[in-house]
């Protein structure tokens, strides 16, 4: 038999199998209420909130091993489909699933030993791992801690020669779900990994193949109304078939037959071509993507998935000061470029027009609201709104429809049920509480079964929760703060609650306070018409996607600043209704050309975070200021500098070890262990420590080099310009720029795992040049003494990070940390 060959070192990885198609199966538990405080979990891990289904799922798989597949059709790849990592140092199928799912799939790989041995590997796996060698079970590690990865060490008895190795990784998927293994080959002996193919694949051109998807990127941060072309060179000298699978970024935008969005491109590559022209960007809507590059190579498959932003240029010249025509301009582009949602529905009917087709949507949509999906309180909010207001236009067979899913939901904890629907961030709690309060008063004398309760019950509960909801909001602010990815959806419930609700209405004077509270926000966080700060909860594809973003396209439609986008779920209601964001919040999304603001707040659950801001007319500077320093992270973006919407500046540990993955947090989007951050005016520092049980042991800087029109490096040092303004940064590790793959010219990395960050904003002009940056960065002096760090820039100032103080400047400290929810604000001349 013919094998692929890959070499085993010590403290390498067993990530190279044949692998099955994940085995998925919808499943039913008892029925049970939940327990917790909404946004506990953020300080403490999502862990606290064991589902029931869980702990029932666990005691019935532990009582049995999975089945030994039987193997003997599969070993020349007919049945299985060969893994390709490209940098993962394990197999990960990690998904979302919107009901509770049984996860299960196999994988076949065989290890060659040069002598009878028994060696170690240490197992990780987020969810259950069994390992069988030679037909022999070795063990069935079933620790099934959701999202947790645990590890274990096993000894594997190898024969001389060839070892076949079986796993089975199985798990119970709850909404986001990290579905992976890892294999580590512990001790000192050699070892190779063989995987077996049919006699004709010839392996120098799968590896070819494989170097070449590995290789791929773009050059633009985003493709505005042009060509979109991908850099993938055909290393070959005969043509070459692909397919490129095109994905949206943003799964939740519908419910049912969210496959109806995904988009086949095939291409054939002349020999030697370099460069693949894709499509033009109008040609599909606007929004972040994932590309998937997809190559069959002598019968087998080898796929790999970038991503990037289209825009379309008519939505950066949408700004029109009249706040009705924005309104009108905004439904149109939902009505153009939304997919066939809930929101969809809703602007066709608003505005009059193909009613059948609004009623056709939601009818299908409404099985999410049934089946009691994940985030289909996300589309329930205006499924309720539709019914009220437009209760004379639909068909009695929607109006049944919508009637019946109202009474046979599940609204809160307290009502038994057993779906995955998350109720413990602030964003679904306000949702399910608005759902349940409309509904009651809606259908006041109709009994919901889920909870036995009447309407005007239903909707007692409901105000109940609303009011605790609001006190707590009004307290404590947004937890996940400045979120692009959850602000949008405060302002969906929140908005849709003051549209159908009225004015008397303490609720509607509630809801108006709240939405006053986040455009204050939003207007104080905005730089350039985007939110690019430090966030509470990020994901890459806001990060990186900022004109698609929904913050970006609520401060269009406040304040006609930001663009317009089809991210329409915060501003549907304000299209829809007649709220109108204070005017004289604009001020502060607007800085004058000789001004610079910071500002200083405290929010969140329980004082969450403590947070810095620093912005000119050019540039922008925000830190999340002594946030968790060295825990293990999650979501969390603690630092972000920016001159536009493209031309920024991040720094994480990651915590994946290879681009587009689905971990919280991945790649770029949160840090695998936090930071100590701190700020003083336009000037921030990360101080790093990462302790050797962590796998990645660097942190980087995303810095997408192409954005910005010159830049400059050398010593640890990379200084930026664009449009007058720069970014300058500095690790005191060195940095080392990313050449190869997807990050290419976008990477800078640091090694090592005790590392400091200094990073500075400001303006250049006749008095500072790029140089001169470039010269004061490389004179910057940064000392490490335990726990403390010391920062001389080139004028003698002293920063003096410690755990307990968080930062002196000069000797003095400079926070009075907690703050107000609503902050301090201090204006001044520009003086960087």
């Amino acid at each position: 038999m013919k094998y692929l060959e890959y070499p085993l070192f010590a403290e390498g990885f067993v990530n190279r199998f044949l692998i099955s198609e994940v085995h998925t199966q919808i499943r039913e538990f008892t029925r049970s209420t939940l327990n917790g405080r909404v946004n506990e979990w953020l300080k403490k891990g999502f862990a606290i909130h064991e589902n029931p289904c869980r702990r029932e799922f666990v005691e019935e798989r532990r009582r049995e091993v999975p089945e030994y597949p039987d193997f003997a059709e599969m070993k020349n790849g007919d049945k299985l489909k060969q893994y390709f990592p490209f940098g993962n140092p394990g197999v990960d199928a990690s998904g979302f699933y919107y009901r509770p799912t049984y996860l299960r799939m196999y994988g076949f790989t065989m290890l060659w030993c040069d002598r009878k041995e028994t060696i170690d590997f240490e197992l990780e796996t987020c969810g259950g791992l069994t390992v069988w060698v030679n037909e022999q079970l070795i063990c069935d590690f079933t620790p099934f801690t959701r999202n947790m990865v645990k590890k274990t060490v096993v000894s594997i008895p190898l024969l001389k020669g060839e070892n076949s190795l079986v796993v089975c990784l199985d798990d119970l998927a709850e909404r986001d779900t990290d579905y992976y293994f890892r294999m580590k080959r512990l001790g000192g002996a050699d070892l190779k990994i063989l995987i077996p193919v049919k006699e004709e694949v010839n392996e120098g051109i799968l590896t070819k193949t494989e170097q070449m998807l590995n290789a791929m990127s773009f050059d633009k941060e985003a493709y505005i109304s042009e060509l979109l072309k991908m850099n993938l060179n055909n290393p070959f000298d005969t043509s070459l078939d692909l397919e490129i699978v095109v994905t949206p970024g943003e799964f939740i935008e519908k419910m049912e037959h969210s496959w109806k969005l995904i988009e086949t491109r095939k291409y054939t590559m002349k020999p030697e071509q370099k460069g693949l022209e894709l499509f033009h960007s109008d040609d599909i809507s606007p929004g972040y993507y994932y590309f998937t590059a997809v190559v069959t190579c002598q019968g087998i498959c080898i796929k790999r998935k970038i991503g990037n932003q289209l825009v379309r240029e008519e939505f950066l010249l949408s700004g029109n000061e009249d706040g009705n025509v924005r309104k009108k301009l905004a439904l149109d582009a939902v009505i153009r470029f939304a997919p066939d949602n809930t929101y969809k529905a809703a602007a066709l009917l608003f505005m009059n027009r193909e009613y059948q087709r609004a009623e056709t949507i939601l009818l299908e949509e409404l099985e999410g609201v049934r089946n009691r999906k994940d985030c289909s309180d996300f589309h329930f909010i205006i499924m309720i709104y539709i019914y009220r207001v437009f209760n004379s236009r639909i068909s009695d067979a929607l109006k049944e429809a919508l009637e019946e899913a109202m009474v046979n939901y599940r609204y809160w904890i307290d009502e038994p049920g057993d779906d995955v629907m998350w109720f413990f961030s602030e964003n679904h709690a306000l949702l399910f509480h608005c759902c349940q309060y409309l509904t009651g008063s809606y259908l006041p004398e109709r009994t919901f079964i889920n909870s036995g309760r009447t309407g005007a019950e239903v909707k007692a509960r409901g105000e109940e929760l609303l009011h605790q909801w609001f006190d707590d909001f009004f307290r404590e602010f947004i937890t996940e703060w400045n979120s692009n990815a959850y602000i949008p959806v405060d302002v969906l419930g929140i908005g849709t609650l003051y549209n159908l609700t009225d004015e008397e209405n303490s609720l509607h004077k509630k809801a108006e306070k709240a939405l006053d509270m986040i455009f204050y926000s939003l207007a104080v966080n905005a730089h350039k018409g985007a939110v690019m700060t430090s966030f509470g909860r990020s994901y890459e594809k806001e990060m990186k996607g900022n004109y698609n973003a929904g913050t970006t396209s609520l401060l269009y439609v406040a304040y006609n600043e930001g663009y317009l986008n089809r991210a329409c779920i915060g501003y549907i209601p304000l299209v829809l209704g007649n709220y109108q964001p204070p005017e004289e919040y604009k001020k502060y999304a607007v800085i004058k050309e000789d001004e610079e603001m910071i500002f200083q707040n405290t929010q969140g659950f329980e004082n969450h975070v403590n947070l810095y801001l620093y912005k000119n007319s050019r540039a922008l500077l925000s830190t999340a200021v002594g946030f968790k320093p060295f825990q293990k992270g999650y979501q969390e973006h603690i630092l972000q500098a920016a001159l536009d919407e493209t031309a920024q500046l991040f720094i994480n540990h990651p915590g994946e070890s290879f681009p587009y993955g689905s971990g919280r947090p991945n790649f770029w989007a949160g840090n695998g262990v936090l930071p100590l951050g701190a700020q003083f005016e336009n000037t921030a520092v990360l101080r790093y420590h990462i302790e050797e049980e962590e796998r990645i042991g660097y942190t980087h800087a995303y810095i997408p080099i192409s954005a910005f029109s010159r830049y400059k490096g050398e010593e640890g040092v990379v200084v930026l310009e664009k449009d007058g303004a720069y970014i300058a940064v500095k690790a005191l590790q060195g940095l080392a720029i990313q050449e190869h793959g997807p990050n290419q010219f976008r990477e800078f990395i640091s090694q090592g795992r005790d590392n400091v960050w200094v990073v500075r904003v400001g303006c250049l002009g006749e008095n500072q040049s790029l140089d001169d940056v470039l010269l004061a960065f490389k004179n910057l002096g940064i000392t490490m003494n335990g726990n403390s760090t010391l920062v001389t820039d080139e004028k003698g100032t002293e920063y003096l990070l410690e755990t307990e103080n968080i930062l002196k400047v000069n000797g003095e400290t400079v926070y009075h940390y907690p703050e107000t929810v609503e902050g301090t604000i201090r204006w001044r001349n520009r003086t960087t």
